[in-house]
């Protein structure tokens, strides 16, 4: 199975989520799929370093996270790439610019699009703006428009499953702790 990997975050960040990614990265070929990861430039990568089987997508650092970033284009480039390697599944990794792209190849590709959801937002609402300016429920919105039209989502915990059935997400969804593949 050819599987395209869509994320913001990968190494050389360093993250949990840049982590878990590599896990199932290298699990997921040790069971004989081709992983492909689709990813932000990083200011530690030279724009000529050659990664195998990692493409990576022209971006700024994150508005609150400056350590992390967010594609500014590649949507045409990235469907094409991805037809290019044939995929046959999409794994989203992030609600953000990579994630949206991955749903757009998906949908264009007319094949199904896995989601891991990675990060609990509702716990980090005081980070932007001291929690002024977003609250849980503009969460809840983001979630149920993001996840719209994916066909599964994994999360970390059982505490992440309760949080996005609690926003009335009724995709399938799977508890798989990060690191047990």
């Amino acid at each position: 199975m050819n599987i395209g990997i869509f994320t913001d975050t990968y190494f050389p960040q360093v993250s949990g989520v840049a982590t878990s990614i590599k896990t199932l990265k290298d699990d997921l070929e040790r069971k004989g799929h081709s992983v492909y990861i689709f990813t932000t430039t990083d200011p530690h990568v030279p724009d000529d370093a050659v990664e195998p089987n990692v493409f990576r997508f022209a971006s700024v650092p994150f508005v609150s996270f400056t350590d992390r970033r967010v594609a500014i284009r590649g949507l045409f480039h990235a469907y094409s790439v991805a037809k290019e390697l044939q995929l046959d599944l999409v794994h989203t990794q992030t609600e953000f610019s990579m994630g949206y792209i991955g749903k757009f190849v998906a949908r264009q590709l007319k094949v199904p699009t896995v989601h891991t959801y990675h990060t609990m937002y509702e716990d980090y609402l005081h980070y932007v703006m001291n929690g002024h300016l977003l609250r849980p429920y503009h969460v809840k919105q983001f979630m149920r428009a993001y996840l719209y039209h994916v066909t599964q989502v994994i999360t970390p915990s059982e505490r992440a499953k309760q949080s996005l059935l609690g926003y009335g997400i009724k995709t399938p969804m799977t508890v798989i702790p990060t690191g047990s593949i």
